[in-house]
């Protein structure tokens, strides 16, 4: 086979890009309960605001103790008061935090897996992974338990032994995990950590 036919027989690099965000977008988490509360919040002060508005029009108004204080501190109140400064702070600080909330990612249950075509996406879950990398751990001679940790990108990795010189066992287990996360190829990178500890036998 030529080098022209190799070019056009391997992977598309372009392909496997975009099959990593279609993965990545897919597994992302929702801002789902955050969005839900403020939600109906702001629902519930827009009907009150809407029903105190109706009923003042048609010449009968609700007169709430809520919005009876409110329309009597408003009518009152001014932009120079320390109060007021207060309020707008408080609010423009909620909303910041709202943003926050909005624009960082959470914590997913999924980690994407690398497929090279964007009409599939894998994932395996955290609870999945971390039994998967315990059993690579595990796997090393000398290991007598093993416990892993999943963070975003971050692996961490803590095996008992009862060896007596245990100077290797160390990059042998960080080797046999890198090893598995090489072939389950998630389309984030991960840095493996581990820690040794000897038991006595």
């Amino acid at each position: 086979m030529t080098t022209v036919e190799d070019a056009l027989s391997g992977p598309d690099p372009a392909a496997g890009r975009r099959a990593n965000r279609v993965a990545v977008r897919t597994f992302r988490p929702r801002r789902s309960w955050p969005a839900l509360i403020v939600g109906a919040l702001v629902l519930g002060v827009a009907a009150l605001a809407a029903a105190e508005v109706a009923s003042t029009l048609a010449g009968a108004p609700l007169r709430t103790a809520v919005t009876s204080a409110a329309g009597e501190y408003a009518a009152g109140a001014r932009w120079s008061d320390p109060l007021v400064r207060i309020a707008s702070a408080v609010a423009a600080v909620i909303g910041l935090v709202l943003i926050a909330v909005a624009l960082v990612p959470g914590r997913g249950r999924f980690t994407a897996l690398r497929t090279g075509d964007p009409e599939l996406v894998v994932g395996l879950s955290r609870w999945g992974l971390k039994r998967t990398l315990a059993s690579a751990a595990h796997d090393v001679g000398g290991v007598r338990g093993a416990h892993v940790s999943v963070g975003r990108r971050r692996v961490k990795v803590r095996v008992r032994t009862d060896l007596r010189e245990a100077n290797g066992l160390r990059g042998e287990v960080a080797a046999a995990v890198r090893g598995r996360l090489a072939e389950l190829e998630p389309v984030g990178e991960f840095k493996v950590t581990t820690r040794v500890r000897r038991v006595k036998a």
